[in-house]
């Protein structure tokens, strides 16, 4: 894939009249979320052990999740990343050390605001501002959002160092490799899913062939054609759409209302390309990216004809994105916890 280059967050008012106009006519109806309390909307992903995928192309042999996991049904929206972005850039200008403010997404500088550091507030006069996607996540600052997310939003700086990945480990560079660790560390609350995690959420159907008859579909539409590029109500996606500047990243997310992955996902194509935890090949250079992005004609692919996109995790591209995963929870503490009180009962009743 050839990436877009990263251009000015600071988007001209001739981009926002545009964009508004384009979009706002074409957008007939929206996902409605259901968020829990931590504010996602998941997807449980079972069919535990499934078959992995066995088709042609380089994604053959994965897909295989041997456990029950959850992944939100969006991508990050921008007032999700807003709230991130918000409680670091403006306590003090070093807090803004990092790519917090992408390069799309439905927010920008607040101009009313004198310090300290920045702040951004979502772009007056659209609707859907804080359902655009985010594009121009890097890599790190994913993993860095996720130990945000698992430290219970906090606002210190140590928020950002552990929990989900250990952000001591990243170091290196483009003639070494990198030494960020591979994966997140155990007992993350939530993470960039695996490759196959994204592959099984995205593709992987557990009714494919019929009630517990499970198998995999060719497309992230839950078909074997691929998607149409289009504006919500004519097209299925955003990816090969393209507008005048840009615009098709102002579609909010969940735009096409009708169009999932067999697990209830929104926008595995179009949107953002996502970031997974996966390393491409053996040099630690580049994390892998899943998905077709908005205006990318060239990543409507479906699963056989993953490129395997890949990008240096320090640095940004204007159209990556993120989705997270998370834990199921256990029953076995409540059972537990039951069958301990009805020994106690028991015993005081004797």
């Amino acid at each position: 894939m050839t990436h877009m280059p990263t251009v000015s967050r600071g988007l001209s008012r001739s981009f926002l009249c545009t964009s508004a106009a384009v979009v706002a006519s074409a957008v007939l109806s929206t996902a409605s979320a259901a968020p829990g309390a931590d504010g996602f909307d998941w997807a449980t992903i079972g069919a535990v052990g499934n078959a992995a995928y066995a088709g042609p192309g380089p994604r053959s042999g994965r897909g295989s999740v041997s456990y029950q996991y959850k992944i939100s049904k969006l991508e990050i929206t921008t007032s999700q990343w807003l709230e991130f972005t918000n409680a670091f850039s403006t306590q003090t200008d070093a807090y803004n050390f990092t790519a917090f403010g992408p390069t799309y997404w439905g927010a920008t500088f607040d101009p009313t605001y004198s310090g300290p550091g920045v702040r951004y507030r979502l772009r007056q006069g659209d609707p859907n501002a804080g359902m655009r996607p985010v594009g121009g996540i890097s890599w790190r600052d994913a993993a860095r959002y996720c130990n945000w997310l698992h430290n219970g939003k906090s606002s210190t700086l140590a928020s950002l160092t552990t929990g989900a990945y250990d952000t001591t480990t990243f170091g290196g560079n483009r003639t070494i490799g990198y030494t960020d660790a591979a994966t997140r560390l155990p007992g993350a609350k939530y993470w960039i899913p695996s490759l196959d995690e994204w592959m099984k959420a995205t593709y992987y159907d557990p009714d494919r062939f019929g009630t517990g008859a499970g198998g995999w579909w060719d497309f992230t539409n839950r078909s074997n054609q691929q998607g149409v590029s289009g504006l919500p109500g004519v097209g299925t996606t955003s990816a090969g759409l393209r507008l005048d500047f840009s615009a098709e990243w102002t579609i909010p997310l969940g735009a096409y209302s009708n169009v999932t992955s067999p697990w209830g996902l929104w926008d595995t194509s179009g949107g953002a390309t996502e970031w997974t935890e996966e390393w491409a090949g053996t040099t630690n250079l580049n994390r892998l990216l899943a998905g077709a992005a908005a205006g990318f004609s060239t990543m409507i692919d479906g699963i056989s004809g993953e490129r395997g996109t890949s990008f240096d995790p320090q640095l940004l591209s204007a159209n990556e994105g993120l989705r997270i995963a998370s834990l199921v929870p256990s029953p076995a503490t409540p059972i537990l916890l039951g069958s301990f009180g009805l020994t106690v009962l028991s015993r005081r009743k004797r």
